[in-house]
């Protein structure tokens, strides 16, 4: 996004060349949903992205992992689910970065293969492939979701740190009914799901108290 503006009760934002119109704003940038909020006008909400390690390892040759539970340390220093014949591993690593495109280090892949060989009696015999995510959190760590307490029309949808895929049914649902003016919808309210615990204004109250 090069350029957002509000005028005459519509947002124009300029991407890539183009010009967009519309009478909402949604920040839905994941790691870069501070950069576009400022770009828009807003204060930031001190969104972090935290680098995630993955890889795939190769197991000794006649060795079926396909029917293993998920398996992780008690004190979140790694974790492993069975990807058909091999493991996905991952140091459970939160190294903060800044937005971009993320690239795994060499050295947290090592740290991933020694932590499950010492914890356990496998032996890793060769890393298949590694990739690198970037999990974005609120100062809070919980998600960030309503409208913008000071820019009109500006709605945040933020913050779902490690959890997108599993949260993106209930949060999606949340959202809506946020733009709409209909609240928190009912189901989450019953499970304690409430406006306060994820209005964008909660983080400027925590940044000024």
């Amino acid at each position: 996004m090069e350029a957002a503006v509000r005028a005459d009760g519509h947002w124009q934002v300029r991407a890539r060349g183009r010009l967009f119109r519309g009478r909402l704003l949604i920040d839905a940038a994941g790691a870069w949903a501070d950069e576009v909020a400022v770009a828009a006008g807003a204060a930031p909400c001190g969104l972090q992205p935290l680098r995630r390690t993955v890889c795939i390892v190769a197991l000794p040759t006649g060795m079926d992992c396909r029917r293993w539970p998920a398996m992780a340390d008690v004190e979140d220093h790694f974790y492993c689910v069975p990807d058909n014949t091999r493991l996905l591993l991952s140091p459970a690593d939160e190294t903060p970065a800044i937005p971009g495109d993320a690239v795994p280090d060499d050295l947290d892949v090592a740290v991933a293969v020694d932590r499950l060989e010492t914890a356990t009696t496998l032996d890793v015999r060769r890393v298949v492939h590694q990739w690198a995510g970037l999990r974005t959190f609120a100062p809070d760590r919980s998600p960030v979701v309503g409208f913008d307490p000071v820019v009109e029309d500006f709605f945040w949808l933020a913050g779902q740190g490690g959890y997108g895929i599993q949260t993106a049914p209930a949060l999606s649902r949340c959202a809506a009914s946020l733009v709409r003016g209909e609240g928190i919808p009912a189901a989450l309210n019953d499970l304690e799901v409430t406006d306060a615990s994820l209005d964008p204004g909660r983080i400027q109250k925590m940044n000024s108290g």
